[in-house]
């Protein structure tokens, strides 16, 4: 008989450590990946999630979406703190094992609950796991500086009157949409977390309205300082559900991509990076100086690996007026990258006036030149993807 895989999530406690090495010892069971974010395993191929009841990424929204891809949950309580055992069946895991029940015990409970099919009978009250996703994830993202807030801003306004669309400030090194539309920052980001990893409140009551567009928006962080407070898979599962209040979900939060060490479990731009894997559609936004064209490409190449599949459109903001200047920066762009088009926003003097009024911009140059993005994006055929196949975040 096959030995069940395991997913293990680590934690200081000693358990597992040892349960590790046994199971690469001696068998009975596999650890296919040691999860430090939940991002991580919800990717791998495995038949069970072993997590302490210390594991902070273990919620009951965590716990339906390994539910939703055919896997089982194990828990491990202290018996010292009998709360610990409660609080992980109100999490809904499939079973629960003491941390002291040894190696033995270990392995016979992670071979019983390999075999159970999950539960679509929730005792307690949480939110439903991500249904294949019909809505399309449109991830603005560029070099810092680009000016790529406002054109995630206007791009979905523009969506949204092709169909319905949602802007999510999901940045967490520099938020700004509040700021930019001078809406209340709550609620906001850490608040839609809490509507959907444990259903305290609706995330629909966490959406924001622009009252000169309509436009529905989720306000980011109410501060750089904040990021420790939220986790890459999190952030995934928001913009999931907001697949339920939208067809088109635009996302601004994809500056800079690289793997920088902060904390024990992640990199700063580890959001950033989730999300670029999440996009079925990036729009990378540059500035039109030589720099900053040398600057895109770095990025693209950065997003290309995390997310390969993505549609890609390029947007050159404040581009030069000049047809010869334009036909080369397209040339420059098209020659390295493969794009499904090239869009280029001249100077406007009506978006700084906006950002001044904290309003959408006036009709005028810029927002024909992104009505057109809009369009694009628009015309690109439907794409279903079921959740099993999308990748997430570390």
């Amino acid at each position: 008989m096959r030995e069940p895989e395991v997913a293990l999530a680590f934690t200081p406690d000693a358990w597992v450590e040892d349960l590790h090495r046994h199971l690469s010892d001696h068998g009975g069971a596999r650890v296919r990946t040691l999860v430090v974010d939940s991002g991580v395993m919800l990717d791998e191929e495995y038949d069970v999630l072993v997590a302490g009841h210390r594991w902070v990424a273990l919620t009951r929204a965590l716990v339906d979406d390994v539910h939703g891809r055919g896997r089982t949950v194990l828990g491990v309580f202290d018996p010292e703190e009998p709360p610990s055992r409660a609080h992980l069946l109100a999490l809904g895991v499939d079973a629960v094992v003491e941390a002291d029940a040894g190696a033995d015990g270990f392995v016979r409970a992670i071979v019983a609950v390999a075999a159970v099919v999950p539960r679509d009978d929730r005792s307690a009250p949480g939110p439903e796991p991500v249904a294949a996703r019909d809505a399309r994830v449109v991830t603005v993202g560029g070099p810092p500086g680009s000016g790529r807030t406002e054109i995630a801003l206007q791009l979905a306004i523009a969506m949204a009157r092709r169909t319905t669309a949602v802007l999510a400030d999901a940045d967490d090194v520099a938020p700004a949409l509040a700021q930019r539309l001078h809406l209340p920052v709550e609620p906001n980001l850490r608040t839609a977390i809490e509507a959907v990893e444990h259903g305290r409140g609706e995330l629909a009551a966490c959406l924001a309205v622009e009252p000169a567009s309509g436009i529905s928006v989720l306000m980011g962080l109410p501060s750089a300082a904040a990021w420790t407070q939220i986790r890459p898979g999190e952030v995934l599962r928001v913009v999931d559900r907001l697949g339920a209040e939208a067809t088109v979900i635009v996302v601004d939060g994809a500056g800079a991509l690289d793997d920088v060490p902060a904390t024990p479990t992640r990199g700063r731009n580890a959001t950033a990076r989730a999300l670029v894997r999440e996009a079925d559609v990036l729009v990378a936004v540059c500035d039109s100086a030589p720099h900053g064209i040398t600057r895109l490409l770095n990025w693209v190449v950065d997003a290309r690996v995390l997310g390969a599949d993505a549609v890609l459109f390029v947007v050159v903001n404040r581009a030069p007026g000049g047809s010869f200047r334009r036909g080369e920066l397209y040339e420059e762009i098209t020659s390295n990258l493969a794009v499904a088009d090239v869009v280029f926003v001249g100077h406007d003097p009506r978006v700084g006036a906006a950002a001044w009024n904290g309003t959408p911009v006036a009709r005028g140059p810029f927002t024909r030149a992104v009505d057109g993005l809009a369009a694009g994006i628009a015309a690109l055929p439907p794409r279903r993807r079921d959740p099993i196949d999308q990748e997430c975040a570390s």
